[in-house]
C-alpha cells in the first residue's frame, strides 16, 4: 500500500486563500490537511467547513489554556512549530508536510511517489522551493505567474540579472529557499519550521517543487513587509536575513514616495523579458502556470481575483494600515 501524507499549516490569511491550499491538496491526493487558525476567523471557518479531510483547530485563549504551553507564545514561528507538533500526534497518515498557507505543492502524485521510494531508515524528505514571479505586463488572477528557482551561484550572476537590486535575494529569491520537510510519523521526531529538530540526514525531492506565492498580490506583498519592518524586536528578529531585511527596510523608506515604491515593488516581482531569459537559459525559470483545477474542482464560487483578494486584506488589516500606510487602505 503506498504511503500516505498529510499537510499541516497554522494560517491566519483571507479566507479565500486559506480554502484553496486546504482544497488544492486535497485534490491533489493529500489524506488530510490541518490546519490552525492562528485566531479566531469565521469566514475561514465556514469555508472550511465541506471539505473532507480538512481538519481545523481554532487557536483562540482556550486552545493556549489547554495546552502545555498554556499561554500563547509571542513568536508566529514558535506557534507554528507547536501547532505542528500537535498535528503530528493527531495525524493517521505516514508523512507530515508543514509548510504556510501561501505554499502549493505543485505535483501530489510525484511526491507519493518519492515517499514511497524512501528507505525506511528516512526520517524526512525535502522539498525545494519554487517563487511565484510575474512576467512584466502579465496579468490575472493571485495565482498568475512563472516559478523561479534558487540560483546557487548567485553572488556571481545576481548582479548581472538584477543589477543593484542584487542585494535584496536569497540566491536567486526574495524568500527563503530552505525548502519544507515531509516527516514520517510515529519515530520521535519533532517538527520545525523548515525541517526536524536536529535536522537529520535526509533526501532532496528532485521531481517536483514546493511553490511559494511570496505575496499573492502587490498589496498582500507590501503588508507582509511591512508587518516585518513594524514588529517589536526581538530575539527572534533575527530569523530574517539580509536580503529579507534589507527589501522591508529599503519599503518602509520608500512609503512616502509612491512612485518610487511601485519600481520598488516592480523590480521584486517582475521580470523583465531579458531577466526572464537569463533565468530560462540558466534552467531556473519553471513556465509551467500553477494548476488551479484541483483546488476550483472542490470549491464553489470562490473569488481568485486580486480585486477581490485585496479588499479582505484591506478589511483584515484595516487599522495597520490607516497607521501606516493610509494611502492603501
Amino acid at each position: 500500500m503506498a504511503p500516505s501524507w498529510a499537510v499541516v499549516a497554522t494560517v491566519d490569511e483571507p479566507a479565500t486563500l486559506v480554502a484553496a491550499f486546504a482544497a488544492h491538496h486535497l485534490a491533489i491526493g493529500a489524506a488530510e490537511v490541518h490546519l490552525f487558525l492562528d485566531r479566531p476567523d469565521p469566514q475561514a471557518s465556514a469555508a472550511l467547513a465541506g471539505l473532507a479531510g480538512c481538519y481545523v483547530t481554532v487557536c483562540d485563549d482556550a486552545y493556549w489554556q489547554a495546552s502545555r504551553r498554556k499561554t500563547r507564545p509571542l513568536i508566529h514561528t514558535t506557534r507554528q512549530s507547536f501547532n505542528a507538533n500537535v498535528a503530528l500526534g493527531r495525524t493517521r497518515a505516514d508523512w507530515l508536510l508543514h509548510c504556510d498557507c501561501d505554499e502549493f505543492v505543485r505535483d501530489g502524485a510525484a511526491v507519493a511517489a518519492e515517499l514511497a521510494k524512501a528507505p525506511p531508515q528516512a526520517v524526512y524528505l525535502r522539498l525545494l522551493m519554487a517563487e511565484r514571479v510575474r512576467l512584466a505586463g502579465e496579468t490575472g488572477d493571485i495565482f498568475t505567474g512563472v516559478f523561479r528557482h534558487a540560483l546557487p551561484e548567485f553572488s556571481s550572476i545576481g548582479p548581472i540579472v538584477y543589477g543593484l537590486m542584487a542585494d535584496f535575494f536569497k540566491e536567486g529569491l526574495t524568500g527563503h529557499k530552505a525548502g519544507k520537510a515531509l516527516v514520517r510519523v510515529g519515530v520521535g521526531a519533532e517538527m520545525s519550521i523548515h525541517a526536524p529538530k536536529g535536522r537529520p540526514v535526509h533526501r532532496v525531492i528532485q521531481s517536483t517543487r514546493l511553490l511559494h506565492f511570496d505575496g499573492l498580490t502587490r498589496l498582500h506583498y507590501m503588508i507582509k513587509l511591512l508587518r516585518r519592518a513594524h514588529e517589536p524586536v526581538t530575539k527572534a528578529s533575527a530569523r530574517h536575513g539580509k536580503p529579507r531585511i534589507a527589501q522591508f527596510q529599503a519599503l518602509r523608506e520608500a512609503m512616502a514616495d509612491p512612485a518610487l515604491r511601485a519600481h520598488f515593488l516592480n523590480e521584486l516581482t517582475q521580470l523583465q523579458p531579458d531577466q526572464a531569459n537569463q533565468l530560462h537559459a540558466l534552467c531556473a525559470l519553471d513556465l509551467t502556470p500553477f494548476d488551479r483545477a484541483a483546488a476550483l474542482s472542490l470549491l464553489r464560487g470562490v473569488d481568485l481575483s486580486e480585486a477581490g483578494f485585496d479588499a479582505a486584506l484591506r478589511l483584515r488589516y484595516a487599522d495597520f494600515l490607516a497607521e501606516y500606510a493610509p494611502d492603501l487602505a
